[in-house]
Formats: structure tokens, C-alpha cells, sequence
């Protein structure tokens, strides 16, 4: 009888739900393990979100990204005219590719601008835009740069290489800030051309309408809506044509001797003294619209088509670029009133009488073929622009022989 109350009593205790004790031991045991795991993937997805930047690939899209647009247009034209005979289609795409060209702009007047923000992983520890930051960016810049001025040269397969870069750092672009890299033509020699980079920001009282920089089709800056109540950033010359303030008051920043004359010691401190006078000289221009200037660099590049480098002097006028009219009178050159040497230009590459290899044939050292007296893009970028181009390169020529100098320091 005892046995089967015992049992019954057992078969009671089974049917008894658990007791929370039970519930809340099982419960803290595997509540933490599912917290951490939880707070890790929100933190991990936030690390990820504020450094998408810096994930793969996410630098070669933002720096290719104005080439898929340029891309991203032209099919659109394509399907824009596809019904259309092959004889328009053709002429049409050539016009096309031809507009992108900076017709009649002025080299030392031409401007590119690059926007860019100091986001988390672009930032120091100190809150701002870290020096490594400022070359990263540039990367991008000098890409549209390449787009906008020389259209014409990248389609027919050339690159433009970088030879060095220097940099003068004037203020710290903040956290989270916006800013701008200004990028224009400095100067340029048989071999390498001179590009100016500048980084500004606006403060917000500034960044409105009253301040806007005016660029016509080509890339040329045409003023501001206040360039009457600051300084330009080009000053006239006597001759009326502008001129890119280069040089400190200093008379005696001059080109030093080659690496082989001057001590290795030399060589460093008019590298210095040369990229420090130049950076000052441009510090000191205001900008237009009233921007805040950050840095300046300097870039030393080279045009190659393989393993042939062609001469800037060559490139630029087949890009279209071009001296002012020779009368003030006379309506600048655009698109719409080419320069007299477009047509020649347009001819080494449009049918019927040119074409893409024919212009590419051209650049790797038909140009040599040509006689003296018929090389017309070198009456292109005379006068004004020659002379404003020797007094520019005395200035740039002596940071790169500078710092070639300075490479042999070890």
C-alpha cells in the first residue's frame, strides 16, 4: 500500500510545472551570451556604415565614378539616336565627343573642382583631415581633371603619370567639414606639366549665393558675383592679359644648379626654400569667393602614350586650348567661335580625313613630321601664354630640380 502511494506521489511531482528558480537560472545563463552577440552585430554594422569608404573597392568607384558618368551618357546617346542613319549616328557621336573638349579655354584659366568631406576614416586623431587624406582625395581630382581638359588625348589611349607631389599645409580642414580641390595648370616644358591644387572650405555664412564661381562650358573661370569688392585672383598685367601671382617680393628665389654642382645640403634647402615661397605666394591670393584656403600642392605630371612621353605643348592645343583673341574687342573662343587652329585639330581625328589611330599616331611623334613652319599648334598657345609659361616655370622648375637633388640625401 505504502508503494503505491509513493508512486502515485511521484507521478504527482512530474506533473508539477518547473518552479521559476528554475526559469530565471536558465535565463541568466543564456541571456548574456545573446546580449553580446547582439550589441556586437549593431556595432559591427556601424563600424561598417560610418567606414564605408574605406571598404574594397569603395576608393576605386568614388575615383572612376566620373568616368561611368561619362560612360553612363554616352549610351544614353547612343539609345537617344539609335533609329537614326549610320551616317548621323556617326556625326553625331563625333560632335559629342568633340564638345567635351575645353575649346578656346585659356590653360592658365582653366579650373576643375573635386568636392570632397572629412568623413570618420578620412580624420586623425586630432579631429581633422589627415595628412595621408590630402593625397587620397587628390587621386580623384586629378582623374576629372584628365576628363575635362583632355578628353580627346585619354580616348585615344594615353595616361597621364605622376612624377611628385608636394604639399604646404596652411589650416586643418575640421571634422565633418565639406571642402573643394581647386585644380589649375601652373606651368609646363618639354616633358612635364605643373598642376595647382587648392583646398578650400567655406564658412557657412559664406557658402550662399553671393559668392559663386562662374565657369563657362569649357572649364574657364569667368569671376564672381563679387569680384567687384575683392581683390581678382589673377592680376592683370600691363598688357591687360592675366597673370597667376607666383613669386614672393624675395629676389633671390632663382633656379639652383643641377644635382652634380651643388652639395647634397643644397640641393634640400632650395627644395625647401623654393616649395615654401611658392606655397606663401599662393597662400596669399584670395580666393574670388571669398573660401578659405587649407593647402596647396603642387603636382609634377607626364603625358605617355605606352612608353612615349608627348609633350604638353603638343597636347594642349589638340585639346583645344588656346591664346585669347588677339583684339579685346574680338569675342572670346568657345565652342560656338572655335580658334582658328580647331579645325586643324578636330582633322587629326574626326572622319573623313582623320581618326582615332591616325591622332594617336600622331601624338607618339608624327608631330615631328611635320615642318616648321606648318606645326600650328605651336602658333596656338603663343604670345601671351608662352610668356606667361617661362615666367611660371622658373618657379615651379626649381622645386622639382630641388627635390631631385634631394633624392640622393640618404
Amino acid at each position: 500500500m505504502l508503494g503505491q502511494q509513493s508512486r502515485g506521489n511521484l507521478r504527482l511531482l512530474t506533473r508539477i510545472p518547473p518552479t521559476p528558480f528554475f526559469s530565471l537560472q536558465k535565463l541568466l545563463c543564456s541571456q548574456p551570451t545573446t546580449l553580446v552577440l547582439s550589441a556586437s552585430k549593431y556595432i559591427f554594422l556601424v563600424l561598417l556604415f560610418i567606414n564605408f569608404r574605406s571598404l574594397p573597392f569603395a576608393w576605386h568607384i568614388r575615383v572612376f565614378f566620373p568616368v561611368l558618368r561619362l560612360r553612363f551618357q554616352y549610351y544614353l546617346l547612343q539609345l537617344s539616336i539609335l533609329l537614326k542613319p549610320r551616317e548621323v549616328r556617326t556625326k553625331i557621336l563625333a560632335d559629342w565627343y568633340e564638345n567635351l573638349c575645353p575649346i578656346g579655354a585659356n590653360p592658365f584659366e582653366f579650373v576643375t573642382v573635386q568636392h570632397g568631406w572629412t568623413s570618420v576614416d578620412d580624420a586623425d586623431y586630432n579631429g581633422h583631415l589627415s595628412n595621408s587624406s590630402y593625397a587620397k582625395a587628390f587621386d580623384a581630382a586629378r582623374l576629372k581633371l584628365v576628363l575635362k581638359a583632355f578628353p580627346a588625348f585619354a580616348r585615344s589611349g594615353g595616361w597621364m603619370a605622376l612624377g611628385s607631389t608636394h604639399y604646404h599645409f596652411i589650416r586643418e580642414i575640421p571634422f565633418l567639414s565639406s571642402y573643394e580641390i581647386r585644380l589649375s595648370i601652373g606651368a609646363w616644358d618639354h616633358k612635364w606639366m605643373f598642376v595647382i591644387a587648392r583646398y578650400v572650405s567655406f564658412q557657412k555664412n559664406r557658402h550662399n549665393s553671393n559668392y559663386k564661381i562662374h565657369v563657362n562650358g569649357s572649364g574657364q573661370h569667368l569671376g564672381t558675383n563679387n569680384d567687384s569688392a575683392r581683390p581678382s585672383k589673377t592680376p592683370a598685367a600691363s598688357d591687360g592679359f592675366p597673370q597667376i601671382l607666383l613669386s614672393t617680393p624675395a629676389e633671390d628665389l632663382t633656379t639652383p644648379a643641377t644635382p652634380g654642382n651643388v652639395t647634397e645640403v643644397d640641393s634640400s634647402f632650395h627644395a625647401e626654400k623654393a616649395m615654401e615661397a611658392l606655397a606663401a605666394a599662393q597662400s596669399k591670393m584670395p580666393e574670388s569667393d571669398g573660401a578659405i584656403l587649407h593647402c596647396v600642392a603642387i603636382s609634377c605630371i607626364c603625358f605617355k602614350h605606352g612608353r612615349i612621353t608627348v609633350p604638353p605643348s603638343v597636347i594642349l592645343p589638340c585639346e583645344g586650348f588656346s591664346k585669347p583673341p588677339s583684339t579685346t574687342s574680338a569675342a572670346p573662343f568657345s565652342s560656338t567661335n572655335p580658334p582658328p587652329h580647331w579645325k586643324k585639330a578636330k582633322a587629326l581625328r574626326v572622319a573623313p580625313s582623320g581618326s582615332m589611330p591616325a591622332f594617336a599616331k600622331f601624338l607618339k611623334g608624327g608631330w615631328r613630321d611635320v615642318p616648321e613652319g606648318e606645326r600650328w599648334w605651336e602658333d596656338a598657345i603663343d604670345g601671351p601664354i608662352e610668356e606667361q609659361r617661362k615666367a611660371n616655370l622658373e618657379v615651379f622648375d626649381s622645386v622639382r630640380k630641388g627635390m631631385e637633388g634631394a633624392r640622393s640625401i640618404g
